[in-house]
């Protein structure tokens, strides 16, 4: 008797932790489709959503890629929208590599701390399968892998299958690659900083 009364105890434990397992499987799953669901809201808000960076040198016109990278596809219009990148500049030129933009120390006249200002609130990595080739809009980020992006950008001028999987690709330029390689093509001091600076003015959404 005492050893079926051990065994029925044995088995009641073991339903009730394999009852836990299932409600947390059950909680997991419910919570993954709510995320799901948010996401895929997302993705229909930012689809069809279109910009243009309004250049000292002239216009480049993007789509974005929000199936690939919808955090950052939001973070990048909600901050055009709010003139966050207004009278930034391309401070980071590099010819048959990328143009880099989005700092908002870069308004004033000290070049000194070019590339190293953006917001406290770091976005995650949205790492996808897009190549960087010419005309891909990506956001940079620091070295740490582990920190997220912040408001920098870039847009590829040449390819560079070695950032493929190492930052968020998340848009592409329609129209005005020619102002791109312009841009690339200017002349840079120490620090691939250009010569004469090359101002966003504004970037506008167009939803």
């Amino acid at each position: 008797m005492e050893d079926l009364k051990q065994a029925n105890e044995k088995l009641n434990n073991e339903n009730r932790s394999l009852k836990s397992s299932l409600s947390k499987a059950q909680n997991q799953i419910k919570r993954a489709g709510e995320i799901g669901g948010r996401m895929l809201f997302l993705v229909n808000q930012i689809r069809g959503v279109t910009a243009r960076i309004a250049t000292n040198m002239g216009d480049i016109e993007l789509k974005f890629h929000p199936e690939k990278a919808p955090v950052h596809c939001l973070a990048f219009i909600t901050r055009a929208e709010s003139g966050f990148y207004d009278n930034t500049k391309f401070h980071r030129v590099i010819r048959n590599f990328m143009i880099q933009g989005g700092d908002p120390n870069s308004k004033d006249d000290d070049p000194s701390d070019d590339g190293m200002g953006g917001p406290l609130v770091h976005i995650p990595h949205e790492f996808n399968d897009t190549n960087h080739v010419p005309g891909i809009l990506s956001m940079a980020r620091v070295s740490d892998v582990s920190a997220g992006a912040g408001s920098q950008f870039f847009i590829m001028h040449g390819s560079s299958p070695n950032l493929d999987n190492q930052y968020t690709a998340f848009g592409e330029v329609t129209k005005g690659m020619d102002v791109v390689n312009n841009i690339a093509m200017v002349e840079t001091a120490p620090g691939d900083r250009p010569l004469k600076p090359v101002v966003i003015k504004r970037i506008d959404v167009f939803r």
